[in-house]
């Protein structure tokens, strides 16, 4: 093959190769999520989110690091969990110290409207839920 066409073929992969990076960094709030079971679906918005003070955010740091921070368990607390998180195609991988134990929490993601919106299933597909979190704008002072 010639140099200029190796050349050419070089500078055309960049650009491809720059829009396949995302960038997750920062903190990201719940805005909404949404359970289906079945034909039936229930839906939780931002607005039923802060009537009840609930939340959960991530927190997508350098080195790959991630903190998770929420009340909507069920338990009456707010809890924090901490690990790593990778993206593998259009897999959202977090590996979560839950206990002693570390758990990979895996979810199909994709951006939309500066959106995340992040999709766990269960295994045998009876079950979704279906969650999107807003970026927390960081105010400069």
């Amino acid at each position: 093959m010639k140099p200029a066409v190796l050349f050419l073929l070089f500078f055309l992969t960049i650009p491809s190769l720059k829009a396949q990076e995302v960038d997750l960094k920062g903190t990201w709030t719940m805005f909404e999520m949404v359970y289906v079971v079945g034909a039936n679906t229930q839906t939780m918005t931002e607005d039923m989110m802060k009537v009840n003070n609930a939340f959960t955010d991530f927190f997508f740091m350098d080195g790959q690091k991630f903190k998770q921070t929420s009340n909507m368990s069920g338990s009456g607390t707010t809890d924090t969990y901490e690990g790593t998180w990778k993206i593998v195609e259009k897999k959202l991988i977090l590996t979560l110290l839950i206990g002693e134990q570390n758990m990979d929490v895996d979810y199909t993601w994709e951006l939309k409207s500066n959106n995340l919106i992040l999709t766990r299933t269960s295994p045998d597909g009876s079950m979704k839920i279906i969650s999107s979190y807003k970026r927390k704008l960081t105010s400069i002072n």
